[in-house]
């Protein structure tokens, strides 16, 4: 009878919007978008998820546990507001998930555009790369980006912002970078800390803070001859705290073909130990006159071997692009083709997929959600109110489907599980 009770208290209380509704987040609501297709389809096996979401549960029900959410694209992803957005989501739908920042990137670095919610400075002179430079000779690793200094007088400081919906702070400094002889030693030099980890198989040396900082000063110390630069992939910013961390990876332009130019994607990817994938690729490999499907789908099932290889367990979820124009010109049919070449993929490795381009209206719904002002005049981009409500959808299928993994646990499991009752706070605010 005990288990019974709360049982139902913990069904009211946590998901009540859920039950009374399918958005529980008010979201606008617009003729074109198909709301009924919002959902995360699994193809032949979902036990990968299962465990996901078991993971959840422990987060929750017991505020214990760490999850991990990597997501990889190209500009919808490098632009901030997607990713952010649904992070949001996912560390406010309920208490003590906040977690941590995770991935960032001096992308000013590299000319092109940071995401809102932190700023980068910098001192001396760098050289960069990206994953869509084709003609450039560098080795790359998980964030399709490097940058490189060879002088011990270069800075490099990151600041997460003040005005941020949530307060992030930190106190676990992974660094991904070239890990040999020849590398200056990064030195964090606004907070006392110590190296508590150096990684040379995947790549990182991690610093623990002796207080929890919301940004960091770093510089560079030579302590042996052979040291002559230093190379940067990314910098995770993590907590020893539970909660969820949400590393969004994006390159402007990218395509599959040049995520698989990363030699070091796999272990580097081993290194931020994602607990769940999201992949949006395939509007930058869809934008084309000459598209090819077999081309794309065997280059994206390349990718996804490598990663299984080295992640064989971890839920992968792909998500269809947005309809989009071609050329700015007439609309792109491509993008049906390779939302069908997904759902191939999906099916061969059992991952799952979110079809945003049949919830957003299919052929040609662009033009409508450009005279709602949810799209940039390029029709292939978004506005920020487009990502938003793109990333409320994806949020809402993602509840849909946690819920019905809750509704499929039989009471005998959960009875014997103690639980934390803890109240949800269900309001947000607009700004990530």
């Amino acid at each position: 009878m005990k288990s019974k009770s709360f049982l139902v208290i913990l069904f009211i209380l946590t998901f009540i919007f859920a039950k009374a509704q399918d958005y529980p987040y008010d979201i606008p609501l617009y003729d074109f978008v198909h709301y009924d297709k919002n959902k995360i389809q699994f193809y032949k096996d979902s036990s990968e998820f299962m465990d996901l979401y078991q993971k959840f549960d422990e987060l929750i029900f017991r505020g214990e546990g760490q999850i991990n959410i990597v997501h990889f694209g190209g500009s919808h992803v490098q632009a901030g507001a997607l990713p952010s957005r649904f992070a949001q989501r996912l560390q406010t739908m309920h208490p003590g998930l906040e977690g941590s920042r995770g991935f960032v990137f001096p992308y000013n670095l590299t000319r092109t555009n940071v995401p809102r919610n932190y700023y980068i400075k910098h001192t001396g002179t760098w050289t960069s790369c990206r994953n869509v430079e084709y003609k450039k000779k560098c080795t790359l690793g998980v964030s399709g980006l490097s940058t490189t200094t060879t002088s011990t007088a270069s800075t490099l400081n990151i600041y997460l912002k003040e005005n941020a919906y949530l307060p992030y702070t930190f106190n676990l400094v992974k660094v991904l970078h070239d890990v040999h002889e020849s590398s200056f030693q990064l030195v964090i030099q606004n907070v006392e800390n110590e190296i508590v980890e150096v990684n040379k198989e995947q790549g990182y040396t991690l610093y623990k803070l002796k207080k929890d900082v919301d940004f960091l000063e770093m510089g560079f110390v030579k302590t042996d001859t052979l040291q002559n630069q230093f190379t940067l992939y990314g910098i995770s910013l993590e907590t020893d705290r539970a909660g969820i961390t949400y590393h969004g990876i994006g390159v402007n332009g990218s395509t599959i073909p040049a995520f698989l130019r990363c030699d070091l994607l796999e272990n580097q990817l081993k290194a931020l130990k994602p607990d769940w994938i999201i992949m949006t690729l395939g509007t930058n490999d869809a934008y084309s006159r000459k598209f090819n499907p077999e081309y794309y789908y065997s280059n994206y099932d390349s990718l996804i071997t490598r990663i299984k290889s080295v992640l064989p367990n971890v839920p992968i979820l792909l998500t269809v692009p947005n309809d989009s124009y071609l050329y700015k010109k007439k609309v792109n049919p491509n993008t049906a083709l390779v939302g069908e070449q997904i759902k191939r993929l999906a099916t061969k490795h059992y991952l799952a997929t979110w079809d945003f381009y049949s919830i957003m209206g299919g052929l040609n719904s662009v033009t409508l959600w450009h005279k709602e002002g949810l799209t940039a005049n390029d029709k292939i981009h978004f506005s920020r109110s487009g990502y938003f409500l793109q990333a409320d959808l994806l949020f809402n299928a993602f509840l849909k489907s946690y819920d019905n993994y809750t509704e499929s646990f039989k009471e005998s499991e959960l009875s014997q599980i103690e639980y934390v009752i803890k109240f949800p706070d269900l309001t947000i605010q607009n700004e990530p």
